[in-house]
């Protein structure tokens, strides 16, 4: 098993009392061979059980709307607006 991980972290200043951090977790496996031949790096060998696919095998807009910087962006957005009232 394998996880492509993101962080994001908001500060309202230098000495932000309150940061908020989110991070997004995209669960996978590493394939035994590369497979596909879109995105870079490791895409070609992380495998998503839940999608059938590789990640170097998937559309941009699937992949965008599943990744790890998808949900730290959507897990950021909720602290904003609940922590922050924005």
């Amino acid at each position: 098993r394998a996880h492509f991980v993101s962080t994001l972290v908001a500060l309202r200043r230098a000495d932000d009392p309150q940061p908020l951090v989110a991070v997004g977790r995209w669960p996978g496996e590493i394939l035994h061979a590369p497979r596909g031949a879109g995105g870079f790096g490791y895409d070609p060998l992380m495998g998503i059980p839940e999608l059938g696919r590789s990640v170097a095998e998937l559309d941009a807009a699937t992949k965008n709307a599943h990744s790890h910087r998808a949900r730290a962006a959507a897990q950021m957005v909720t602290l904003l607006r609940e922590v922050w009232g924005l």
